[in-house]
């Protein structure tokens, strides 16, 4: 019996995990449903990440050029939903892209894009992260100064 329970605990901690940043276009990203197309992915939770008060950690980096304005496209679908936004645009592509979105579950959600290929001496890459927790958009910027 307790090993039910426990396998329907985990079942239903993975399900809540997955589903963390299913509100956002971007997420197929961290689902990997781009096939074909390379990806250096991170995930984090837990312990890891309790000293900073956050509960989630997604990133995902790509140097596969192809898919680039799909990720520029997605992005900026949900920034249409932040409360909060901070974007700045090299030409007409977007550069970087810093969001707040609506608090869930009494956590902070951000979602922040950084296209790299824009500056010139800079890795040609594109990078998206998701965070998720207890960190006033405040203190995560001096977390990331």
């Amino acid at each position: 019996m307790k090993r039910h329970i426990t396998a329907l605990l985990l079942t239903l901690l993975i399900a809540i995990t997955a589903s963390a940043q299913s509100h956002l276009n971007v997420a197929p990203l961290f689902k990997g449903l781009y096939k074909g197309v390379a990806f250096t992915a991170s995930h984090l939770e837990g312990k890891m990440l309790k000293p900073y008060n956050l509960t989630l950690f997604r990133s995902i980096t790509t140097s596969d050029y192809r898919i680039y304005d799909d990720i520029e496209a997605l992005v900026e679908k949900d920034g249409k939903a932040a409360i909060d936004k901070e974007s700045g645009y090299m030409g007409e592509k977007l550069y970087y892209a810093f969001y707040q979105f609506k608090p869930k579950n009494n956590k902070y959600q951000y979602l922040f894009y950084r296209n790299s290929s824009l500056r010139k001496n800079s890795p040609n890459e594109v990078t998206v992260v998701y965070i998720e927790g207890y960190v006033t958009l405040k203190e995560l910027k001096k977390m990331f100064k």
